[in-house]
């Protein structure tokens, strides 16, 4: 991945800005109008797309000195005077869609001032060139005594290529002799069939790649939808279930106490859109659904056509503690309780201490275990970690 020359040019990008701060006339760009907050109801009654939460927004048009003809507008879209989207258009037929995501600030120490941020924010770029670029930043900020340590993670994905960078800049903030304490890892995903696969590397000196994680291109990726698919993916391959071919989807149509389910009818994972549940922990727990209703079917008691399937494709269990575990996965089966809607399964003392909830929460401590243990020596060396 050609990561270098991607820094050089922020670097050129600070230095320009730099510039036409100490010296405006240096700028080619002129602003064409003062932007004013006005009221979001302007642009619904234009029946523009605008976000539920928008109360306000504000444009302005840019033009350039050299050439009369060039415009560009940016719309940008508050709630309770956060931004939570810019549009950002010109008549060369550019577009860029910002969405922010801010979770506000968590304050550690009052005493001492320290405080995180996290932004979350997401381009779309549509043009001649770029229409299927799609960029995604997630940004960390810890203050203190007036410093600052910024940590950005960025992913560019273009088809099925994703180019993840993370870089920590030190807490004494943006100064240019200090640019060799910066910590950057980078890395170039191909995803095949739902999986990334690492094709490129790179590190600054001052930190270290450990390619034996074998979480490690899943803690690149920062569009949560893909991540818990990818891990999902990785999970069924581990269980040895590829053969069942078992879809993974994401709905917004699921009970909101539920983070997912596994449906030996259907033979589908969903998930819920908006689950809080960290994605190695769910993934892993519905898979071991999966795997134990494939076990079912292997005993020749379940009639769904997953069931079928698996005892045709994976035959008889031979090992006879596979067995037995198996036919308590059966019994388990049987005697799952029946959850009403909208009702807080982990309240129901019937679904808790069933032996299929137990074994997949199990299964969910295991992995995430194994995920936290193996990303310990690449968290180490990044104040923010790297999930």
């Amino acid at each position: 991945m050609n990561i270098t020359p991607s820094l050089n040019r922020n670097m050129y990008r600070i230095k320009q800005n730099l510039l036409h701060m100490i010296n405006p006339k240096r700028c080619n760009y002129v602003l064409l109008g003062k932007p004013q907050k006005e009221d979001i109801e302007i642009l619904k009654k234009l029946d523009c797309d605008v976000p539920e939460q928008a109360d306000t927004f504000s444009m302005v048009k840019i033009g350039k000195r050299d050439d009369k003809s060039y415009e560009k507008s940016i719309t940008t879209l508050y709630s309770k005077g956060i931004i939570i989207r810019r549009t950002i258009e010109d008549t060369e037929g550019n577009k860029i869609i910002r969405e922010y995501e801010n979770s506000g600030y968590d304050i550690k120490d009052s005493k001492s001032h320290e405080r995180t941020v996290i932004q979350k924010i997401l381009n779309k770029i549509s043009g001649d060139f770029e229409t299927n670029l799609i960029e995604k930043f997630n940004t960390y900020k810890f203050e203190k005594d007036g410093k600052i340590k910024l940590q950005i993670a960025k992913n560019v994905t273009d088809g099925n290529i994703i180019n993840a960078t993370v870089t920590e800049y030190p807490l004494t903030g943006y100064k240019r002799k200090l640019e060799s304490l910066k910590k950057v890892i980078g890395l170039k995903l191909e995803m095949i069939d739902g999986l990334p696969h690492i094709r490129e590397t790179f590190e600054t000196p001052n930190v270290k790649i450990f390619p034996d994680d074998k979480y490690l291109p899943f803690r690149f990726i920062l569009n949560p939808e893909t991540k818990l698919k990818a891990l999902t993916k990785l999970f069924i391959k581990d269980k040895d279930l590829d053969k069942l071919k078992i879809k993974v989807e994401v709905s917004e149509d699921i009970d909101r106490y539920t983070d997912g389910y596994f449906s030996d009818i259907t033979g589908k994972i969903v998930y819920n859109n908006v689950s809080r549940t960290p994605h190695v922990k769910l993934a892993a727990h519905e898979v071991e659904h999966a795997h134990q209703y494939r076990q079912i079917g292997r005993l020749g008691k379940g009639q769904s056509k997953y069931a079928i399937l698996s005892r045709n494709l994976y035959g008889s269990i031979e090992n006879l503690q596979d067995s037995m575990e198996a036919h308590k996965y059966a019994i388990a089966s049987e005697n799952y309780p029946v959850m009403k809607k909208g009702e807080d399964w982990s309240k129901n003392p019937d679904y808790i201490n069933n032996y299929l909830e137990i074994k997949a929460r199990e299964a969910e401590k295991e992995a995430a275990d194994e995920y936290i243990e193996m990303g310990s020596p690449l968290n180490k060396q990044f104040f923010f970690g790297i999930d």
